[in-house]
């Protein structure tokens, strides 16, 4: 193996809907020259930290969980042996090309041999994910911005009387509420026809009234006797 076995080695948990950055988890190995590593585990991808900590009313965090764990590697040929510092010990297996290690169930692939710097693929990778996830972030807000206007104005539209239409009436008030007393209305005077013949009513009564021959009472008409002096009427 000409490769040296130091630098920094990953293992990606994709998601299988692209966006690593976001969607995936990625686990980091380095091992240092003076026979220590680090591990660092990543708990959640960092959407799945952001919904989480949307959900719980927390700020939404950008960063992702990580676990880091620490401790000492020995190799011997391409067997290679982890003791972490709390006593777990794991064995790993290196590749014959020098490209990763076997290490627990999973392939880790080597991205860099410096164990100081960030893997420059990694680095690449991350910024064309946040590139798509931004332009995708900006587009899914145009798209919203647009359906909520589009509904506002069908609310408004709805709300609106169509030509044709009459205005509602306003609403009641509210009971408990002081109301205007009613105004009397003004009188009028009746119209010419019903003064005429409130007018002249009297007089078709007088036309149709019978006097007795004797004693010269008024009788009502109809009467045979007189109700005054009881003579007979013609």
């Amino acid at each position: 193996m000409s490769k040296p076995i130091t630098g920094q080695y990953e293992f990606l948990h994709r998601s299988g809907i692209g966006l690593d950055y976001f969607t995936s988890r990625i686990d980091r190995l380095t091992l240092l020259p003076n026979g220590r590593f680090n591990l660092l585990i990543q708990e959640r991808s960092r959407i799945s930290s952001a919904a989480q900590s949307l959900m719980n009313g927390q700020q939404i965090a950008t960063n992702a969980p990580e676990i880091r764990s620490e401790g000492t590697y020995s190799v011997q040929g391409n067997a290679i042996s982890f003791r972490f510092d709390d006593g777990a010990i794991e064995d790993g297996q290196l590749a014959w090309n020098g490209e990763g290690m076997q290490f627990g169930p999973n392939f880790f692939n080597k991205v860099s041999d410096s164990t100081m710097l960030p893997s420059t693929h990694r680095m690449q990778k991350d910024m064309e994910d946040i590139a798509k996830g931004l332009k995708i972030a900006s587009t899914i807000g145009g798209m919203a911005i647009k359906a909520a206007k589009t509904i506002q104005d069908t609310i408004q539209t709805a709300q609106e009387p169509g030509p044709g239409q009459k205005q509602q009436p306003p609403s009641s008030p509210p009971v408990g509420t002081a109301q205007p007393a009613p105004s009397t209305p003004a009188y009028t005077s009746p119209p010419q026809s019903q003064a005429q013949s409130i007018t002249t009513a009297p007089e078709h009564q007088e036309q149709g009234a019978i006097f007795c021959d004797q004693c010269g009472a008024r009788v009502r008409p109809g009467k045979r006797f007189c109700n005054n002096c009881g003579a007979q009427l013609p």
